[in-house]
């Protein structure tokens, strides 16, 4: 219904001013700007203004349903009404400033788009300004006029400042309702306001009333801007959101004698200020960490710290580009990091492997000869996309036992992958190189063919990554994605892989059989799944977003499940929005899934914590998320093939278990267990989540039920 997506869209004006997309935030802010009824209508008419120029005009529908081009208007808006008396005159000027904050929003969001800097509050700033001097010509009221200071915690009176009421009443529901968007966004607020307050009252001498009534929001915001929104949160966030309290505390102290002399207020200049000065500077540095800048602009702090856990402790590159192992099949490592021959100081960060023939030797016959050994004269692969840049090709291999010292790497393929990255394969056959200086591969080009060149006693590969293009630079440390390792009763797919001496490893061997099933979890943009979940069903479409990748949508509940379907494997990653949405269920059950069908295959995957938490305990865990260095639980996955159904079952593993690939299962019963079942051409046919003995299940209710597989012990 029109209305209430219009009433939607003027909640997100309300929320987007604490950086919030919860219409539930919305309303917590309406409600405290209510405590003045004139100022609260001309908030609504002025954002009203500025939606229904946005729609008139045409511009990102998006946008305004979020609420991104009425929250500036909805700031003037509550200030007219509290610099001017209600009258003809206020109204036409709270309509003209709405139109006037929508065109502006636009302009500038395409004009600081360019140089990817936040629109922040800057139209609010120059529309309301302007406001304050047409008011005494115009002869709507008198000149702006300080508010009083009211009874209560000082906390409190400052959050409401931001709403031009420095009330107590009015600032708990300005600090409920950051609560209620994000546990982290409030502590930061909390202790953005206390630095202010001791700088500002302690350090710089200000009234108690100045810094309450100015300094406080300014400072506040700024660290919340700056330790959640902009920086995924962390203790060295935390750190940088109070050095942006700080700075703005400053600049509070430094406009405000200026601003006096106009008669004009301070308003949110400090906090603008703060916030484009630290994201212009902190875009010098070398390496982006400690802190990390957000990748996306999630819904809350939250949101940014699951996202970076779950590619740094779930996946574990220590690169930025996913590697694979540079050969097919299986090899054994022979020597890996810190190994006892050459892997040593500067090259300690490097790996050589051969082939095991049936009767688990490297070689046939006495292997005297090179043509003896399993390896000698296989494919070697790239390990990534990117270009050659140095080939060694003419150097004779050696006799079995005799080492070639003056030409210590022998035959080599150097690739370039990314800026200070590099990758040697070294130690190849004599003449076999296929690839020259300046050619573009791809991962899994072939580049030459494994012999034993160089300092080689016998035919072997050696691999690894370096910085630079010289030849013999310092080795970097490097992980294998989604690699394969062999155990005596399974095979363990590692997310990121360090190989050790005696591990059998290879890539994933994806086939057509797996994929089958996997291709039914992406059906193509417009698909619906219906689910029931007890009494209730749920509406789920296949849609692509604006990058071009997959994503879920619950229709029901507008949760989220994005997720990538690649050669190799099916892996969800963020899911957002209601828990109650089966999406959740779903991205439990099945975080990953290898597109091979091996019946010994098995792989494990982080579930971030908030996933198994329940949803009273995730409130609490919030505020201590940022200092903890792990949060989330380790599952292990198998799956097996009945008749038209594909069924993936998998369970929580211990910390010892975790870190032990061939640690046995526990004889006690896991804290969460799952199961899916999947049904070629259809998807995901039913959902299984026991935790603790408490079982959750949703059912496909929009395809024909297929026959149940059998169990199995």
């Amino acid at each position: 219904m029109p209305l209430v997506s219009a009433f939607r869209s003027l909640l997100l004006c309300y929320a987007q001013i604490l950086f919030s997309g919860s219409v539930w935030v919305g309303l917590t802010l309406l409600c405290a700007t209510l405590v003045m009824p004139i100022p609260a209508a001309m908030g609504i008419l002025c954002a009203s203004a500025a939606l229904s120029t946005s729609f008139l005009l045409g511009l990102e529908p998006e946008e305004r349903k979020s609420g991104g081009y009425g929250y500036n208007a909805l700031l003037c808006g509550l200030g007219i009404g509290h610099s001017c008396a209600l009258g003809l005159g206020s109204l036409l000027l709270a309509l003209m400033c709405g139109v006037l904050c929508a065109l502006l929003t636009a302009g500038l969001r395409a004009s600081l788009g360019r140089v990817h800097l936040p629109l922040l509050s800057i139209p609010f700033i120059l529309v309301y300004h302007m406001v304050l001097a047409i008011v005494p010509v115009a002869g709507l009221s008198a000149p702006y006029v300080e508010p009083t200071l009211e009874h209560g915690p000082a906390l409190l009176r400052g959050l409401g400042a931001l709403f031009f009421l420095p009330k107590a009443e009015v600032g708990a529901l300005v600090l409920f309702a950051l609560l209620l968007h994000s546990r982290i966004s409030a502590m930061l607020a909390v202790t953005g306001f206390a630095v202010a307050y001791l700088i500002g009252v302690f350090g710089l001498s200000l009234s108690p009333e100045t810094v309450v009534l100015v300094v406080s929001y300014n400072a506040a915001f700024a660290a919340v801007a700056i330790g959640g929104v902009w920086f995924v949160p962390s203790a060295s966030s935390f750190l940088l959101g109070m050095l942006a309290s700080a700075i703005a505390t400053f600049l509070c102290a430094g406009l405000l004698p200026i601003h006096q002399r106009v008669s004009v207020p301070l308003l949110v200049v400090p906090f603008n200020a703060t916030i484009l000065l630290v994201l212009l500077a902190l875009r010098q540095r070398v390496r982006d960490a400690h802190p990390k800048a957000v990748d996306l602009m999630l819904a809350t702090p939250e949101d940014n710290l699951d996202y970076l856990r779950a590619r740094l402790l779930r996946f574990g590159w220590s690169q930025p580009v996913k590697m694979q192992l540079p050969m097919r099949g299986a090899w054994i490592c022979t020597q890996g990091v810190d190994g006892a021959h050459t892997h040593k100081e500067r090259w300690r960060h490097a790996w050589d492997f051969e082939v095991l023939g049936p009767d688990g030797k490297t070689f046939r016959q006495d292997g005297t000869k090179p043509e003896h050994y399993h390896c000698f004269r296989l494919p070697v692969l790239a390990a990534a996309a990117g270009t050659v840049v140095k080939v060694e090709h003419d150097i004779p291999d050696n006799l079995v036992g005799s080492m070639n010292l003056k030409q210590n790497w022998g035959n080599l393929v150097l690739i370039h992958h990314a800026p200070g990255l590099y990758s040697l394969v070294a130690h190849l056959c004599q003449g076999s190189i296929k690839v020259r200086v300046g050619q573009v591969v791809q991962a899994g080009d072939v580049l030459g063919l494994c012999g034993s060149s160089g300092r080689s006693p016998q035919p072997h590969l050696h691999f690894h990554l370096q910085s630079t293009a010289d030849v013999g630079a310092a080795t970097l440390p490097c992980t294998f994605s989604d690699a394969v390792v062999a155990g005596e009763n399974r095979q363990l797919v590692s997310t990121a892989l360090t190989p050790k001496e005696q591990q059998i490893v290879r890539n994933l061997e994806p086939d057509e059989e797996r994929g089958s099933f996997v291709a039914s979890l992406s059906p193509g943009h417009g698909a619906e799944w219906v689910f029931q979940l007890g009494d209730r069903e749920e509406r789920v479409l296949c849609e692509v977003d604006v990058y071009g990748q997959p994503l879920l949508r619950s229709v029901t509940y507008g949760a989220v499940l994005r997720y990538v379907l690649s050669d190799e494997m099916y892996t969800a990653y963020d899911v957002s929005g209601p828990r109650r949405s089966v999406l959740y269920l779903l991205r439990t059950a099945l975080p990953r899934m290898p597109l091979e069908s091996s019946e010994t295959l098995c792989w494990r995957d982080l579930l971030p914590g908030r996933l198994v938490r329940p949803q009273w305990l995730q409130l609490l865990h919030d505020f201590v998320a940022p200092i903890r260095a792990q949060d989330g639980v380790t599952v292990e996955l198998s799956a097996r093939r009945d008749g038209a159904l594909l069924q993936v079952e998998s369970q929580s593993l211990s910390a010892r278990q975790s870190k032990d690939q061939d640690a046995p299962h526990p004889a006690a019963e896991p804290a969460l267990r799952t199961r899916v079942l999947l049904a070629r051409g259809l998807g995901v046919v039913r959902i299984e989540v026991t935790r603790h003995g408490r079982t959750v299940r949703a059912e496909r209710i929009t395809a024909p039920s297929p026959t149940e597989p059998t169990q199995k012990d």
